[in-house]
């Protein structure tokens, strides 16, 4: 209850101080590049039909699936059908990741959180040479997200399974650079926070980290805050349900709070 009451406020402060829609009162060449080019672009681009086919298949797909539980979620039973409703992100969100990872010709790509795999699908789409490193705790979830990617013919994504802390030095150990991060596994400041410097560590100046649900509570904003604050980033967007960092140091460093 205390989260939803406070994303009831933050959504709330959100509504009042979002702007920028279609770039109005920005100065910034690349900001304002980034959101007509990017973030409000409503291309029909080659991939989406045959994803939101197998999104709208997922839907109506009553079978039951055991979740462990993991982070901060618990252990129960549902159905694909629940989880393609409630996890994972919405089309014009996926598609979003879609077109942030197309922009910087992402090669190097890593989510946090595969769930059914609709995600990791939109971002495997950026180039037949990119490679998708998604983690994923869920045993169930690799096995429905394999068969996903299978139907889609997508060989260019690698499903690491098991806990995230274990066996994430190894897969950063293993790339030369990250152009694209996906975070979007255990919703805590902590977690994200050690998530996020791990992944710093490989990132260059046309890197883009993504944050999911950053004002699903104080603790996931606290992290988003010291995100955005940290020297290393430049620019950053604030889409309510998603934050986005650049870290090209001759962008002004500023935050927009953008209506999406």
């Amino acid at each position: 209850m205390k989260n939803v009451w406070y994303r009831i406020k933050s959504a709330a402060q959100y509504l009042f101080l979002a702007r920028h829609k279609k770039g109005y009162g920005v100065h910034s060449p690349f900001v304002f590049r980034t959101l007509n080019e990017v973030v409000y672009l409503k291309e029909n681009y080659y991939c989406y039909s045959e994803i939101e086919r197998l999104r709208r298949s997922l839907l109506s797909n009553t079978d039951s699936v055991a979740l462990a539980g993991c982070g901060t979620a618990s252990a129960k039973t549902t159905t694909v059908q629940q989880i393609a409703k409630s996890s994972g992100e919405p089309s014009r969100y996926a598609q979003l990741l879609f077109r942030l990872a197309l922009s910087n010709h992402s090669k190097t790509i890593v989510e946090f959180g595969t769930s059914l795999g609709l995600s990791s699908l939109y971002l495997s789409s950026v180039s037949s040479d990119a490679k998708v490193f998604t983690f994923e705790f869920e045993k169930e979830l690799v096995k429905l997200a394999k068969a996903n990617f299978e139907k889609l013919h997508r060989y260019n994504i690698y499903i690491i399974e098991g806990d995230i802390d274990a066996n994430l030095p190894a897969t950063l150990d293993g790339v030369e650079q990250l152009d694209f991060v996906f975070f979007d596994a255990n919703h805590t400041c902590e977690a994200t926070m050690r998530y996020f410097e791990q992944c710093l560590t490989k990132a260059h100046r046309h890197s883009i980290f993504v944050f999911d649900d950053i004002h699903w509570s104080a603790d996931m904003n606290k992290a988003w805050q010291q995100i955005i604050a940290r020297k290393e980033v430049g620019v950053s967007m604030d889409l309510y349900r998603m934050g986005i960092v650049w870290f090209d140091p001759d962008i002004p460093k500023r935050n927009y709070i953008v209506a999406f």
